[in-house]
């Protein structure tokens, strides 16, 4: 997609460096969702309800910002050494349960061969009956993350890597919290795996509004941008600018806001999305098409130039 619309040369060659303190935001991650379940499984004071749903929504976010870093490391942006890169990733696919190199043959796949049948995380694609694309869609809304993630990425994996390596990520995965649940005492164990059951709910309904409910076409007007930028880096390593992302796959996501400023008068004229927050999104296009079908662009219909 990158040569539909944008050249590296655009943007001075600092924007394209990856950003040395990143990897330590995995250790943030993981503290900050210790204290989620240390805390929200042991909480009996006042609205007992309401705090833990708050502690599984914010271990939850943890989740997805540790997928983030997945997300950097895929686009070789979490280190400067291409094998510490690979290693880190390596490392996270285990926590999110998931095969790492199957995961990032699927994305770099998704990046170039964006809205084709040849996209891996693409549901609209290839194209089926209405009532079929509607289920699609509707069951992407809420499970698409852990559906591709646990299922989708080895199937890819095992199309360019031998077994061990295409599934040891989400055996060892497996192994994992099975064994924290042995470990962790029945309060801890429970909801730290429904804190993983939110985290891929909320993960999958952060990802639908990116592309869906949009043109289907392959042009900037099918990714959207969020100016939520501090939920953003907090949580999404820059991935809430997803037109600017797709546009430069090469810049990692904590410079993103800053690239995006640059393009964002460019952006707008060529009919980008952009959006306030997800929630925003999600709950406006919920009503004004509740299935995210894509949308008649002004070109002429969705898909047509391809």
């Amino acid at each position: 997609m990158v040569s539909t619309f944008s050249r590296r040369g655009d943007l001075a060659p600092e924007h394209f460096v990856p950003v040395a303190w990143q990897p330590w935001k995995l250790l943030c991650y993981a503290a900050m969702l210790i204290f989620a379940i240390a805390v929200g499984s042991t909480y009996s004071g006042p609205l007992t309800v309401l705090v833990k749903v708050v502690f599984v929504v914010f271990g939850a976010l943890q989740f997805i910002g540790i997928f983030g870093l997945m997300h950097e490391s895929a686009h070789g942006h979490l280190a400067r050494s291409g094998r510490a890169n690979r290693l880190l990733g390596e490392v996270i696919s285990v926590v999110v349960g998931t095969s790492y190199p199957g995961y990032r043959a699927a994305h770099l796949t998704h990046h170039s061969r964006f809205r084709t049948e040849a996209d891996p995380q693409e549901v609209i694609f290839p194209q089926r009956s209405a009532p079929v694309t509607m289920a699609l869609l509707t069951a992407a809304s809420v499970f698409g993350a852990p559906i591709f993630l646990l299922v989708r990425a080895p199937f890819i994996a095992l199309k360019h890597n031998n077994v061990v390596r295409s599934v040891w990520g989400p055996i060892a995965a497996v192994a994992f919290y099975a064994t924290l649940c042995m470990v962790l005492p029945s309060a801890q164990s429970s909801f730290l795996l429904l804190t993983i059951v939110a985290g891929a709910v909320l993960g999958s309904l952060n990802d639908i509004v990116y592309h869906q409910g949009l043109v289907a076409d392959n042009t900037l007007q099918a990714s959207t941008s969020f100016d939520c930028d501090a939920f953003g880096q907090m949580f999404l390593s820059g991935a809430n600018r997803h037109a600017e992302h797709h546009a430069y796959p090469a810049v990692p996501g904590p410079r993103l806001v800053k690239v995006s400023k640059i393009l964002r008068d460019d952006f707008l004229a060529r009919g980008v999305p952009y959006e306030r927050s997800f929630t925003m999104a999600f709950a406006r296009r919920f009503v004004t098409n509740p299935l995210f079908l894509p949308v008649t662009c002004k070109s002429g219909p969705a898909g047509a130039e391809r």
